[in-house]
């Protein structure tokens, strides 16, 4: 069932239709939040969302994730296409004007041990400002991408990747530089 309405998390009971939301603990949204289609929130921890934001999710539904003791913080003016997996146990960070494109993964742990000798630890993920992120990639635990760059499509994203860049493959390599002056905004509301 699709629906569009504007949301104001600032009070839980204010929850658009289409957007589930289980166990609220310290939940701060701003003005003028989109969700179009099934957006199912699970929030055990702290997710602050900035204003203007929108998740656009009418072909498959998008699911965050935010475990006990985690931080998810978006900025204003996102922008977050469908089958979009959030899955937060410590820290992510999404900074303003970021996009991010359809069947996007982004998580700060891998969930399960490996074998005896590895650990569960998690790692921050920073997204910076003015940030594109492609269809179906793949943001893995420790990694902080910088401000401007973009993210091709298909991508996995196991290291850090610099200010003002393209970057793909996998893992994500820088392709080339981009050329964005300071206040150029990617997705300019």
């Amino acid at each position: 069932m699709s629906v569009q309405r504007q949301v104001n998390f600032g009070t839980v009971a204010a929850l658009a239709k289409g957007v589930m939301l289980f166990k609220p603990r310290s939940t701060s949204v701003g003005r003028l939040i989109r969700v179009k289609g099934k957006l199912y929130l699970r929030n055990k921890g702290s997710l602050v969302v900035g204003r203007n934001v929108s998740f656009r999710t009418l072909h498959t539904p998008s699911s965050i994730d935010v475990g006990r003791h985690a931080e998810l913080t978006i900025g204003d003016n996102c922008f977050f296409n469908y089958g979009l997996d959030i899955g937060c146990a410590k820290s992510i960070m999404i900074g303003s004007n970021t996009i991010i494109g359809p069947m996007v993964n982004i998580m700060d742990s891998n969930w399960h041990p490996v074998d005896m000798d590895s650990g569960n630890e998690s790692r921050a993920v920073v997204i910076e400002e003015n940030v594109w992120i492609g269809r179906g990639v793949l943001v893995l635990p420790g990694v902080r991408i910088g401000r401007n760059s973009v993210i091709a499509a298909g991508s996995i994203v196991n290291k850090d990747i610099p200010d003002n860049v393209l970057a793909a493959g996998v893992p994500a390599k820088v392709i080339r530089q981009l050329r964005v002056e300071d206040t150029w905004i990617r997705r300019d509301h």
